[in-house]
């Protein structure tokens, strides 16, 4: 390969990955933790108890509200007991309103929740939001479209490291040299993750380059491609719903046993009547199977007969293989969120998750150091690092070790205030902002030499405090998330050790302005 074609990709791979790596190390590293939503929603906002006012009765709870609202329009979603939730629930969902809850008491009343269930506002919910929106303090919406070509982006800079790592890709790749050479251990650190997770990451960059921009992509769909429009295609081509009298409708535990005779192994959550606006009512069954891709994030559909509890359309049904679209739609849901076999999957996707963040961080910090020795070699006299290296060297450790500092202290705090705080979604926002901005103030007026190991204890001593919360108040829903920190608690004080060792030997060096 021509050196001048190496220079080109190196060029490439670099400048992306300077201007996407720190919202792309959010975006991981949030992920990581996005694995345990279930698990750190249930740690900080345990279930409340069954409440001896309130009826368990499913069936009860939805005819009672279906006989009272025979007219209800958009979605009425009944939501059966399960670990998030003691006893039943069910929701009117309007269209383009916000969902009202319900519950059915002893007496055969209908009661209006004074708080929804926990769908929104937990502390899964922020670290979910905050993987999604690349850790920027802006709605969802608009943060989508951003991540979607930062992720086309990503995209771009994996596969230009590949073409400038392939002349020494056999002799390097398992080599790594942890000795006194930070910048030799980064870069075998940051080779090794790219090239032995390479294909995890690729998945990724497509995916969520797919999730971010696919609204921009329907809308052009819409006016360009299809002369009818696109709902109204896609309508034209899906399964037609059976018509079937509110009078002959199933309740809901016979609908419930007759779908889990036809699929054993899924486990149905909540049942959705959907009244569409030609008057028809479609009922769909969600829940998981682990065992097979699913085509939510991490759930599955299932369409039945509301007459009969015959599953009429299994197109988003875990394991059943539909059109080829379809097919590949869930392959790319079930390969970004995980949601396939169970644990053992998820920590996997934990440590990739992980593993991608250092791959960002150590990406920036060769950048760094190659500018630097740059600067030396044109000073001789004093080791000076140009203005714009000097704000990206203290913006890369303020980010990221603020992100990896303010994550687990918000959740931390959550375990002990969510029983006193109506709102826990402004807890989490305040808290993980209020850290993550210091940490970047910080380290930019600091300056990185002298930022970096006290960024690096507090992020240890930050992660300390979810293990320390959960051994103060056990709970088995603590343990991979108490596991996580204190492993990550550990690591951080190792690296605050070896930058604090690292500053000792230069400390008669002239101090890097």
């Amino acid at each position: 390969m021509k050196t001048q074609t190496v220079k080109d990709y190196l060029a490439v791979h670099t400048w992306v990955g300077i201007v996407c790596g720190l919202m792309l190390f959010i975006a991981f590293y949030a992920g990581a933790f996005s694995m345990l939503e279930a698990d750190i929603t249930r740690w900080t906002q345990p279930p409340a108890p069954p409440s001896s006012q309130l009826s368990d009765d499913a069936d009860a709870l939805a005819a009672a509200y279906l006989d009272t609202h025979p007219d209800a329009k958009g979605r009425v979603r009944l939501r059966w007991a399960g670990p998030d939730n003691a006893q039943p629930a069910l929701a009117h969902v309007p269209r383009g309103a916000d969902p009202v809850w319900w519950q059915l008491g002893r007496d055969g009343q209908l009661r209006r929740m004074d708080s929804m269930p926990r769908d929104s506002h937990t502390s899964g919910n922020f670290v979910d939001y905050l993987h999604r929106k690349g850790g920027l303090p802006i709605s969802l919406e608009v943060a989508e479209p951003i991540i979607g070509l930062v992720s086309l982006a990503y995209g771009l800079a994996l596969v230009s490291g590949i073409v400038v790592l392939l002349p020494s890709l056999v002799k390097d790749l398992f080599y790594l040299r942890l000795g006194a050479n930070l910048k030799r251990m980064w870069l075998d650190v940051h080779n090794l993750l790219g090239v032995t997770s390479l294909p995890f990451h690729l998945v990724i960059a497509l995916s969520a380059a797919v999730f971010g921009l696919h609204d921009l992509v329907y809308d052009a769909q819409d006016k360009l491609v299809y002369q009818n429009g696109l709902r109204a295609t896609v309508a034209r081509e899906s399964v037609p719903a059976p018509k079937v009298a509110r009078t002959d409708w199933l309740p809901p535990s016979a609908i419930r046993q007759r779908v889990q005779a036809q699929v054993p192994h899924f486990q149905p959550s909540t049942m959705d009547w959907v009244t569409r606006p030609d008057g028809v009512t479609v009922g769909v069954v969600n829940g998981v199977d682990e065992r097979h891709f699913q085509r939510g994030s991490r759930f599955g559909l299932a369409f039945v007969n509301l007459g009969t509890g015959e599953i009429y359309d299994r197109s988003y049904l875990p394991g059943t293989s539909g059109p080829a679209g379809s097919a590949l739609l869930a392959s790319l849901f079930a390969l970004h969120f995980g949601s396939f076999g169970g644990d053992p999957v998820r920590i996997l996707y934990v440590l990739l998750g992980l593993s991608g963040a250092l791959l960002f961080y150590t990406g920036n910090l060769l950048w760094i150091e190659s500018r630097t020795r740059r600067a030396r070699g044109a000073h001789a006299d004093a080791a000076v690092r140009p203005r714009h290296v000097r704000v990206v060297s203290a913006l890369t450790v303020g980010v990221c070790l603020g992100c990896a500092a303010a994550l687990p202290a918000t959740l931390a705090l959550a375990r002990w205030l969510a029983p006193a705080l109506g709102d826990l979604d402004a807890l989490h926002q305040g808290t993980y902002y209020a850290i993550f901005t210091g940490c970047v103030a910080w380290a930019l007026w600091r300056g990185t030499a002298r930022a970096s190991a006290g960024l690096l204890g507090f992020t240890a001593v930050c992660n300390a405090l979810v293990p320390l919360s959960a051994l103060l108040a056990p709970s088995p829903d603590g343990l991979l998330l108490g596991v996580l920190c204190a492993a990550l608690a550990l690591f951080f004080a190792w690296l605050g050790w070896r930058q604090s060792a690292a500053a000792s030997r230069v400390a008669a060096l002239p101090s890097l302005p």
